[in-house]
């Protein structure tokens, strides 16, 4: 594992911590922007895997990456904002999967 990926694996763990070590606004924000940043790299990574060799999972969340950055968080406030984090976290961690096995051919 590299230390991109050591990266997002903490980012993850930072943005699925349990509601209660959830961190404030300005940390949310924060986390936020570390979890595009990481991810957009991750997401060249992953997007360079052949159609052929992705999983539906692996197509699945290049599509969610996508449709999360570019839709941004639904609602308003600290509670939407932190949502929006843990979802892009989620989708995150997905693609990290399949950076780090990507299917064989079918």
């Amino acid at each position: 594992m590299d230390s991109g990926e050591t990266q997002i694996e903490e980012l993850i763990g930072q943005a699925l911590a349990p509601y209660s070590e959830r961190p404030d606004a300005e940390g949310v924000a924060r986390l936020t922007a570390d979890l595009v940043a990481s991810g957009q790299a991750l997401y060249a990574q992953v997007s360079a895997i052949p159609p052929g060799r992705r999983t539906e999972r692996t197509h699945a969340s290049l599509a969610e990456w996508s449709y999360f950055t570019d839709a941004g968080p639904t609602g308003r406030g600290d509670h939407a904002a932190w949502n929006h984090a843990r979802t892009l976290a989620r989708v995150l961690r997905n693609m990290l999967t399949a950076a780090e096995r990507p299917s064989r051919a079918r």
